[in-house]
C-alpha cells in the first residue's frame, strides 16, 4: 500500500514541478513524465519493481478511452470543416500510408522479418496530440496550418489503435483469422463512429433533462457516458477507440447543460491519463535491453521520420492547396507518443513472442522522437518563416454555471495580432443585440470593459450572447482589425493645425495665458479640443490611452499620460497654475478626484464637468464654481432648440426660452431672462474696449452689436464703439449691473 500512497504521490508531484520548471524550455510534460518513469523504475533507482504488462495494458486502455474522448471534445467543427481535406485525409489514410510505407521500407529493403515489420509499422503510425499542442502553443503559425496539424494529431489514433487491434488479432488467431482481417477492419471502422454518435446524443437528451440539484452529479454521468461507449462499441467488437471519439466530438459541437464544467472535468481526467500512461509506460521499460537493439531503434526512427511521414505527406496532400513550406513543417510536425507506447503493449498482452522486442524499440523512437523532432520543431518554423512569437496564455476567464435551459452562453474571441495594435474602442463595435463584454484579458492583465475601452491585437474577449449569435460576434470584433491601420483617427484630424506647445516633454511653467486642462480625448474631448484650438486657447490633454497619446503628440498636441484622477498626473498637467478644467472622463472615481485635487491646490478654478447619473449631478452641482453636463438633459435641450427653430422661433428667443428652461430645471430662484437692448453714449468709459476687456457679469451673453444699421457678430478682437446698440442676454438685474456699466457715471439710464 505503500506504494499507492507514497510512491505513486511523490511520482506525480515531481513530474508536475519538474514539467512547469522545464516549461520554459519547451520541453513536453509527456517527456518529464517518461523519465521519472524510467529513473523510478527497475533499471534506474529500483524504487518500483512494476513488470505487469497485463496490467498496464488495462490501465492504458482506460486512459486511452478518456485521452480521445477529450481530443474529440476540443475539437470544433468549423476547425475541422475548414481544414476537413488535408487533416481528415491524414488522419485515415495518412495513418495507413505511413504504416504501409514504413512496412515496405522495413521488410523489403532492409530484409526485417514480416511479423516484427508488420507490427511496428502499425503501432507507431500514428502522431501525439498532447506533445504536438504543448509544442506548438508557444508558435504563432498560420491558423490552416495549426489547424490541420492539431486536427491530424487528436484524430489520428482512432485508426492507428484500429489498425494495431486488427493486425494483433490476426497475428494472434494464424492463418485461419487472415481472410477476416478487412471484414473486421470495415466493420470496426464503420460501426465506432456509428455507436459514438447514438451514444452522443443519448447522453445529450440525459444532460438537457436530468437538472440534478447536485452538480457533482454531472461528472459522474460523464465518466459512466465514456466508459459506456468504449463498453458497449467493444461489446459487438466495433472499434471503441473511433466511438469515445465521435461521441467526443458530437457532444462538443453541441450546447447543453454544464457544458463549460464537464469540458474542465473531462481536460483533467484526459491530462491525468497522459501523465498516468506515461509514468507507467516509463517504469515498464527497461533501458538495460537497449544495448541490444539501440541500432534498430534508431534505424526505425529514421525510417518513419525521414521516409514514411514525408511520403504520406506528399502523397496524401497531392491536389490540396498547401504551400512547399507548410508541408515541409508538417512531415516534421509527426511526432510520436502516448498512444504508440500504448499500442506497443498489445502484443505482449496477446502473447506474441515478439512483444518485448516491440514494446522496447517503440519507445526507443518515440524518445527520439519527441527530444528531436520537439526541441527543433519551433527552430523549424522561424526557419521557414511560418512562426512568430505565441501570444501568451491568458491567465484569467470566466465561466457560465448553467443549471438550466439558455439561449445565452460565454463566448471567448482571440483578437488577431500583432501584439498592442490598436482596434476599435467598444463604443463604436457593431455587436448583436443582448451581446454584451463582460471579460477583457490582455496579457496578465485584466482590463474592465467599458464603452471607452480601446481593443487591442491579441486581446482575448469574453462576450455573454446568444449562442445563435457567436459568428456575428466574432465578426464584430476580428472585421475591424483584418483594415489596414489608419494613420490618424478623425479625433486626430480636428486638431491637425500648428502645434501650440511642444509635446515632449510638456513645459507647465510657460509664461502664455493660463491653459485649460481638457480631461480625456474621446469624442467629447476631441470636439472640445478642436474648438479650443479654434479660439487659440492654450491647452493640455490627460489622456489614459496610450494609441490616442501617441497620435496626439504626433500631431503636436501637448498631453500627459496617465489616469485623471491621479494628483501626480493632473499636477503635470500644470493644474495649479489653470483657468479652467474640463472633465470628459465617464468615470465617476476619476472626476470625483479630479474636482477634489483641482479645488484643493487651485480654489479659483472654473471646472466643467460630464455626468451621467443623476445623483452625481446633483452632488457636483453644488461645488462652488463647478457646472455639470448631464448627458440626457443635454439630448433634451439639443433636440428642443431644432423643435423651437423649426417652429419659426428666432435664434435669439430659442437661447432664451432655453436658458430659461435650464434655470427652472435646476430649481434656482433667478429672475427670468431677457433680452435688453443698451445703447452707448459717446462719452461711455467703455469707448475703445475690447470684448474681453468689458468685464461683463457672470451669467450675461452679448448677441450682438447694432451698428450704422448692421448687425455685428462680436469676438475677442470687437472694439465698442460710440451710438453702438448692444443686444444682451440676461436676468433685469444683470441688465441693469451692464447699464451701469457702459453709461457715463452722470448719464440717466433711459
Amino acid at each position: 500500500m505503500e506504494t499507492v500512497y507514497l510512491i505513486v504521490p511523490l511520482l506525480l508531484l515531481g513530474v508536475v514541478l519538474a514539467a512547469v520548471w522545464l516549461d520554459r524550455w519547451s520541453v513536453p510534460v509527456i517527456l518529464v513524465a517518461l523519465g521519472a518513469g524510467i529513473v523510478a523504475g527497475s533499471d534506474v533507482l529500483g524504487i518500483w519493481n512494476f513488470d505487469n504488462v497485463e496490467l498496464a495494458n488495462n490501465l492504458a486502455n482506460a486512459a486511452l478511452v478518456f485521452i480521445l474522448f477529450h481530443g474529440g471534445l476540443a475539437t470544433k467543427r468549423a476547425d475541422l470543416k475548414a481544414v476537413a481535406l488535408p487533416a481528415g485525409g491524414m488522419a485515415t489514410w495518412g495513418v495507413v500510408l505511413t504504416a504501409a510505407i514504413t512496412f515496405a521500407f522495413l521488410h523489403f529493403v532492409l530484409g526485417w522479418e514480416t511479423e516484427k515489420a508488420l507490427l511496428l509499422a502499425v503501432v507507431i503510425s500514428s502522431t501525439d496530440a498532447a506533445a504536438t499542442f504543448s509544442i506548438l502553443r508557444r508558435q504563432s503559425l498560420p491558423s490552416k496550418l495549426s489547424s490541420t496539424i492539431e486536427i491530424e494529431s487528436a484524430a489520428n489514433d482512432p485508426m492507428a489503435i484500429l489498425l494495431t487491434l486488427v493486425v494483433v488479432e490476426g497475428l494472434s488467431s494464424g492463418s485461419n483469422g487472415g481472410l477476416l482481417i478487412v471484414p473486421l477492419f470495415l466493420w470496426k471502422f464503420l460501426s465506432g463512429p456509428l455507436i459514438g454518435w447514438l451514444m452522443a446524443r443519448g447522453a445529450l437528451a440525459i444532460f438537457n433533462r436530468l437538472n440534478p440539484q447536485e452538480r457533482g452529479y454531472y461528472y459522474v454521468l460523464l465518466i459512466a457516458v465514456i466508459l459506456l461507449t468504449y463498453g458497449a462499441s467493444e461489446l459487438v467488437q466495433a472499434s471503441g477507440m473511433l466511438a469515445v471519439f465521435t461521441a467526443g466530438f458530437v457532444m462538443g459541437n453541441r450546447h447543453f447543460i454544464y457544458k463549460q464544467h464537464a469540458r474542465n472535468f473531462s481536460a483533467a481526467l484526459s491530462m491525468i491519463a497522459n501523465i498516468g500512461v506515461f509514468v507507467m509506460m516509463g517504469l515498464l521499460v527497461f533501458p538495460s535491453q537497449w544495448a541490444e537493439l539501440w541500432f534498430s531503434g534508431i534505424v526505425l526512427f529514421l525510417v518513419l521520420t525521414f521516409i514514411a511521414r514525408p511520403a504520406a505527406v506528399w502523397i496524401g496532400t497531392l491536389g490540396i492547396k498547401i504551400g512547399v513550406r507548410e508541408r515541409h513543417f508538417i512531415c516534421w510536425a509527426g511526432l510520436r507518443g502516448a498512444v504508440p507506447i500504448v499500442l506497443a503493449t498489445y502484443p505482449m498482452a496477446a502473447g506474441l513472442p515478439i512483444g518485448q522486442e516491440i514494446f522496447n524499440l517503440v519507445f526507443f523512437a518515440v524518445l527520439l522522437s519527441i527530444l528531436t523532432q520537439g526541441s527543433t520543431l519551433g527552430a523549424l518554423a522561424r526557419r521557414l518563416g511560418l512562426s512568430e512569437p505565441a501570444r501568451p496564455q491568458p491567465r484569467y476567464g470566466l465561466e457560465l454555471v448553467a443549471m438550466g435551459h439558455s439561449d445565452l452562453d460565454l463566448t471567448v474571441i482571440d483578437l488577431p495580432g500583432p501584439q498592442g495594435r490598436p482596434g476599435p474602442r467598444i463604443r463604436d463595435l457593431t455587436l448583436p443585440p443582448r451581446a454584451l463584454i463582460t471579460l477583457i484579458t490582455r496579457g496578465s492583465d485584466v482590463i474592465p470593459p467599458t464603452g471607452h475601452t480601446r481593443l487591442l491585437g491579441w486581446d482575448q474577449v469574453t462576450v455573454l450572447a446568444r449562442i445563435a449569435d457567436e459568428d456575428a460576434v466574432r465578426t464584430a470584433l476580428v472585421q475591424p482589425f483584418n483594415r489596414p491601420v489608419e494613420t490618424e483617427e478623425h479625433a486626430t484630424r480636428v486638431l491637425d493645425v500648428e502645434p501650440i506647445l511642444t509635446a515632449h516633454p510638456v513645459d507647465v511653467t510657460d509664461a502664455s495665458p493660463k491653459k485649460v486642462v481638457l480631461l480625456g480625448h474621446g469624442r467629447v474631448g476631441a470636439v472640445l479640443a478642436g474648438f479650443l484650438r479654434q479660439r487659440k486657447l492654450p491647452f493640455i490633454v490627460i489622456e489614459q490611452d496610450l494609441t490616442t497619446v501617441e497620435r496626439l503628440r504626433r500631431a503636436g498636441v501637448p498631453v500627459v499620460h496617465g489616469e485623471g484622477g491621479k494628483s501626480t498626473v493632473l499636477a503635470s498637467a500644470g493644474i495649479a497654475d489653470a483657468r479652467l478644467l474640463l472633465i470628459t472622463s465617464v468615470e465617476p472615481i476619476t472626476v470625483r478626484r479630479a474636482i477634489e485635487y483641482a479645488r484643493q491646490v487651485n480654489p479659483t478654478i472654473e471646472i466643467v464637468t460630464r455626468v451621467h447619473q443623476l445623483a452625481e449631478f446633483n452632488r457636483l452641482c453644488s461645488v462652488p464654481q463647478t457646472q455639470c453636463v448631464y448627458g440626457e438633459v443635454e439630448i433634451a435641450f439639443a433636440m428642443a432648440r431644432f423643435m423651437l427653430l423649426a417652429s419659426g422661433v428666432s435664434i435669439i428667443e430659442t437661447e432664451a426660452i432655453l436658458m430659461d428652461a435650464r434655470r427652472d430645471r435646476g430649481g434656482l430662484s433667478i429672475p427670468r431672462t431677457r433680452i435688453t437692448e443698451i445703447h452707448v453714449p459717446a462719452n461711455s468709459p467703455i469707448l475703445g474696449r475690447k470684448l474681453p476687456e468689458l468685464g461683463l457679469p457672470r451669467g450675461a451673453v452679448l448677441i450682438t452689436i447694432s451698428r450704422n444699421g448692421e448687425f455685428v457678430v462680436p469676438n475677442d478682437q470687437t472694439e465698442i464703439l460710440a451710438e453702438d446698440a448692444l443686444l444682451v442676454l440676461a436676468d433685469a438685474e444683470t441688465a441693469s449691473e451692464i447699464e451701469q456699466l457702459v453709461l457715463a457715471p452722470d448719464a440717466e439710464v433711459s
